[in-house]
């Protein structure tokens, strides 16, 4: 088996038998679904502690196994995927190639350990469903963590066994649909000044920045920027529109989600992206864009601690996001949380801008 970007030990993948090593498949939901095909291979690694020498974020790469008539490999990732995953192994599975039609997947991945003649048990874990195009991975960034495979009775004369358990349904009575182009396409008219009929100034502070944008597409995608660009008031071609409740680095990103329905790579990673998850909700509900306004919640509910949920729950209130209240209620809530959120000064600041919270927080027993 050949590594990636490194040299390795090698991995092999065999043949495994169906009753002993895997797991049972769910069948087919649909009505109309192609041929099924099941496989299970065991991957073992051999040398390793050698395979921990690896670099984060690359990979040692199976041999071929073949299911559904299409060729498959396991990528191992002994020091995690990327950065964030460095204390962790990452394990992969790569459709090689084929035929450019998507083949839904039912993968199991587990770490096995053997104990003489007894029948071997997993150790750990994991399973999904996703289709797979030519040349397309999936699986578990973070399947087990390192100290804890160190531990673990799977390792054994200094390797493990991965198994891999594959049911295929292949296409043939269908005609596999790709994902639609068109949030790419449209992206490509992001910033193209040539085509651009409207400009937006947008500046907080002094600081104002100025950016082309498609008064169609703006329209089409907020109800606020229809009548602006298409109401009573509205501007002429050329002509530019102003925001000033917003800095210039949130208008791009909101840009951005407004051509492609995607926020920019990266956007919501790092240490400032609750702050930026917080803009951003308030010009997806100034603006009318649900969705945008549903990723920022997610981002905040899952950044939630004790010196964030008043100045969260202050948002939620304030922008009538239900789900995402009803999560910072409940994080308060907790006797680890409780009263450290109260002590905070987030909290002082919620009771003072935002009264019609209090009937909540003593239904909750957050306050007497």
């Amino acid at each position: 088996m050949s590594a990636a970007a490194n040299s390795s030990p090698p991995l092999t993948a065999t043949a495994a038998a169906a009753a002993d090593y895997c797991g049972s498949a769910d069948s087919p939901s649909s009505t109309i679904v192609g041929k099924v095909e099941r496989g299970c291979y065991n991957v073992r690694i051999d040398g390793y502690s050698k395979t921990k020498e690896t670099r984060n974020g690359s990979y040692i790469a199976s041999g071929e196994f073949v299911v559904g008539g299409q060729p498959w490999r396991i990528w191992y990732y002994p020091n995690g995927n990327n950065q964030s995953n460095a204390d962790v192994v990452s394990i992969y599975v790569i459709r090689v190639g084929g035929v450019d039609v998507g083949l839904h997947a039912d993968v199991q991945i587990d770490l096995v350990a053997c104990h003489g003649d007894a029948a071997p048990e997993t150790e750990f874990a994991g399973r999904y469903r996703y289709t797979f195009w030519p040349d397309s991975s999936f699986g578990f960034p973070r399947f087990v963590s390192k100290e804890n495979l160190d531990k673990s009775p799977c390792i054994k004369d200094d390797g493990f066994t991965i198994r891999c358990d594959i049911t295929v349904e292949g296409p043939p009575f269908v005609v596999g649909v790709k994902p639609s182009a068109l949030g790419w396409h449209l992206g490509d008219l992001l910033g193209d000044t040539e085509t651009a009929d409207v400009s937006v100034d947008v500046g907080v502070g002094g600081g104002e920045e100025t950016f082309a944008a498609h008064r169609y597409v703006l329209a089409a995608r907020s109800l606020v920027f229809k009548a602006q660009l298409f109401g009573p008031m509205k501007v002429d071609n050329g002509a530019a529109i102003r925001v000033d409740d917003m800095h210039a680095d949130v208008f791009r990103a909101f840009l951005h989600f407004i051509y492609t329905d995607e926020l920019p790579p990266g956007e919501m990673d790092g240490d400032d992206a609750s702050i930026m998850a917080q803009h951003l909700l308030v010009a997806a509900d100034k603006y009318d864009l649900p969705r945008l306004k549903l990723i920022c919640e997610n981002k905040l509910s899952m950044s939630l601690d004790v010196g964030t949920a008043a100045t969260t729950l202050a948002l939620a209130e304030q922008h009538g996001c239900h789900d995402l209240k009803e999560v910072v209620l409940r994080f308060i809530k907790l006797p680890s949380n409780m009263e450290a959120v109260k002590c905070s000064d987030g909290f002082k600041h919620l009771l003072e801008s935002c009264p019609s919270i209090h009937q909540d927080l003593k239904s909750r027993h957050i306050l007497s």
